[in-house]
């Protein structure tokens, strides 16, 4: 027992050592992980899957949450503050799009962007008189987390903006999300709050809708207003979406994500990695301190993972 703390410990200080020299190329944007030249890696030999405890031996993280699970088994990998109720900001739209695919009016329907789907706080891709298709407003919703998207979509269903706040509550409380309350469609408003353990269950079961994934795992989407030939390009709000990192052979990537940020709920980031081998796990990190830093987090958070336990 003795024995294992103390290999734990060791294994602990390594991959936050390594954490740390993740540094940010400013000139491109990119997030690059260097890694020390060392003949082997220490790797804790236990039997997977194997619970950590809230208050673990684990990396350090600047996020104020976390939380991780294995895909398929849905096994707690990492766990800080994670029943920690917290705002989600945008994460908020992952809910937005399950319950839009719920009352699905058809993707390639036509709606016209009004405007009282007008919000502030982030840059606008749609606009009042715009008439788009309602696969191209999912795209933007989730791609470049336009929040006036987030209101047309819920529009497009015949609801009114409360009913569906409303479904979006019935579904977080289908899903098992009993710390979860949603407040608008957007994210915007500070009253939409979860924990990091209820928003995994949120990113596994929109993961599982195949238009959904097509958009999260999209680094960039072109759409045309109907009736103009001039096309209008969108860029992720996930800046490290198909990044690899990882050590020698062991290689690990961003599948997918869903970033979140207001005043009231920091920097957040929801995503799925993948290793070499294809195992997947989920993770959300939520109040990290900047917003380099949420991806950051999350790179690692998935390298201490994967480097702790045996699939």
């Amino acid at each position: 027992m003795f024995e294992a703390l103390v290999n734990a410990i060791f294994a602990s200080l390594f991959f936050q050592a390594q954490a740390a020299k993740q540094v940010i190329n400013s000139q491109s944007s990119a997030y690059v992980m260097t890694l020390p030249q060392a003949s082997d890696k220490p790797v804790i030999n236990v039997k997977f899957p194997r619970r950590i405890p809230n208050n673990n031996l684990g990396v350090e993280l600047s996020a104020q949450s976390a939380y991780a699970i294995d895909e398929k088994t849905g096994q707690i990998l990492y766990a800080k503050n994670y029943d920690e109720v917290r705002s989600i900001a945008s994460i908020t739209k992952l809910m937005t799009a399950l319950v839009f695919w719920d009352h699905n009016p058809g993707l390639n329907k036509e709606i016209e962007i009004t405007a009282e789907d007008s919000r502030e706080g982030n840059v606008a891709y749609l606009y009042a008189g715009d008439k788009v298709k309602v696969k191209d407003v999912l795209y933007v919703t989730l791609i470049a987390s336009a929040n006036e998207g987030a209101v047309a979509l819920a529009r497009s269903t015949g609801m009114s903006q409360d009913q569906f706040v409303d479904a979006m509550n019935k579904k977080a409380k289908s899903l098992g999300m009993n710390k979860t309350h949603f407040a608008d469609t957007s994210g915007l408003n500070s009253d939409n709050k979860s924990t990091a353990q209820d928003l995994v269950k949120l990113i596994k079961a929109s993961f599982a809708n195949p238009e959904i994934v097509s958009a999260v795992s999209r680094e960039s989407y072109e759409f045309q207003e109907l009736g103009s030939s001039t096309p209008r390009k969108i860029s992720s709000t996930d800046k490290i979406l198909g990044d690899e990192f990882g050590y020698k052979s062991d290689v690990y990537k961003i599948v997918g994500g869903k970033t979140g940020y207001t005043s009231s709920a920091g920097y957040c980031f929801a995503s799925k990695i993948s290793n070499q081998n294809g195992n997947n796990i989920i993770s959300a990190v939520l109040g990290s301190d900047t917003i380099n830093n949420r991806f950051l987090d999350t790179k690692s958070l998935a390298y201490w993972v994967f480097n702790n336990y045996i699939w």
